[in-house]
This record gives C-alpha cells, sequence and structure tokens, in this order.
C-alpha cells in the first residue's frame, strides 16, 4: 500500500472521530480532531500537488494546527480526571504557555524544507530542535489523568491510548505515518472516555460536565 493512502485512511478515521466529539458537544476535541484530520490530508495530497508554494502554505498550516491546538488536550485530560477548580486553572495555565512555546517554534521560527517519505512529500521545520515538548506534555498530562480514572473509576482507555501514543511517537522517528496513527487512538480513547464519563458509571456530575 502506498504511504500516501495511509496518510488518506487517517484523516478519514480522525474525522469520523471529529463527528463523534461533535456528538458529543466536546469542543475541545472537535478543534484538535480538525487540526489532526488537515495535517493527515495535507500529508496525503502533497504528491499530487508536488513541491511549490501551495503546498508550503498548506504544510505551513499543518504546523500551526499543531502548536494553537495540541495543548488544548491538558485542559481535556483535568476536566475527564474530573480536577478541582484550582487544577483546572492549573491545566489552563500550562496550556497557554505551551501553546506560546509552539507559537514560537513552529510558526515565528517556522523554515520549511521539503521532504520526501516514499510516495509523500511535505515540508518540515529546518529549524526544529529536541522533540516537540507541547505534544510531550499533553501526553504526560493524558497519562496522569488516565490513571486517575483507571484506578478510581477502572477505566483504563485513555491511559492506554496514551500509552500507544508514547509507543507510536518513538516509533515514528523510523515510520512517520506510526505517530500519525498514534494520534488518532489517542484522540478515539478521549472520545470514548468522554462518552464514558457522561454515560458511564460515575458521579452525576461528572456525566453532565462538558469537556470543552
Amino acid at each position: 500500500m502506498m504511504v500516501s493512502v495511509i496518510f488518506a485512511v487517517l484523516a478519514i478515521g480522525v474525522l469520523g472521530v471529529g463527528v463523534a466529539a461533535i456528538q458529543l458537544q466536546a469542543r475541545i476535541v472537535v478543534v484538535v480532531a480538525g487540526a489532526l484530520a488537515y495535517d493527515n490530508g495535507v500529508i496525503a495530497l502533497g504528491r499530487p500537488l508536488g513541491q511549490g508554494e501551495l503546498l508550503e502554505g498548506l504544510n505551513a498550516g499543518r504546523f500551526a494546527g499543531h502548536a494553537l491546538f495540541t495543548p488544548l488536550l491538558i485542559v481535556v485530560g483535568a476536566l475527564l480526571a474530573r480536577a478541582g477548580r484550582t487544577l483546572l486553572t492549573v491545566a489552563g495555565g500550562l496550556a497557554a504557555v505551551l501553546v506560546a512555546l509552539g507559537v514560537y517554534t513552529d510558526i515565528v521560527r517556522l523554515r520549511l524544507v521539503p521532504e520526501r517519505y516514499a510516495d509523500t512529500l511535505r515540508y518540515v521545520n529546518d529549524n526544529a530542535a529536541g522533540p516537540p515538548v507541547p505534544a510531550v506534555v499533553a501526553i504526560l498530562v493524558l497519562l496522569a489523568a488516565g490513571a486517575v480514572l483507571w484506578r478510581r473509576d477502572g477505566w483504563p482507555w485513555l491511559f492506554a491510548g496514551a500509552v500507544a501514543m508514547f509507543a507510536a511517537a518513538a516509533g515514528g522517528f523510523a515510520v512517520p505515518w506510526l505517530g500519525n496513527l498514534g494520534e488518532l487512538v489517542l484522540l478515539a480513547t478521549i472520545v470514548l472516555t468522554v462518552r464514558y464519563t457522561r454515560t458511564g458509571a460515575t458521579p452525576e456530575p461528572a456525566r453532565t460536565a462538558p469537556v470543552g
């Protein structure tokens, strides 16, 4: 199978998760799903569009989406764990700091250069150095929230999704689409957890509390 097809399938899968999030009125998750679907879709279209200003501009949108929206999953994790007001405020502040960091790294200092992998063509940030800190911190927060839900409610799936994301991100250095697959798995477990906290065997406030 061509790798571009894999990214197209991932884009469709993320869109499906986004539709489920819309039905749950999980607005933050919908926004993140939109950014990830765009990310996969642009990579899938890279080769047909070809190298040039259009593809470069579309790829700039990929980095902007990750910078602006990925840290919002920290707030989602805090809400799913039913954190108190103080922890929710801390989560919001941390997300804001990481958005600012992402804007500096992936928007202000963005220097796009073309990169080919298998049959795909995309632009990457030549100024990027080290791991993507906002994404790593967001996954750590979701791991912690998942551990809380697992221990308190016996719901392991958010924790499992965050672990899968970590494993996929590590494998993504050698096989780029694995990281994107991990994002799909993580987002799907988040949506499942939103549904669970609203309809499962949880206290009444947790059932009705909105996520985003």
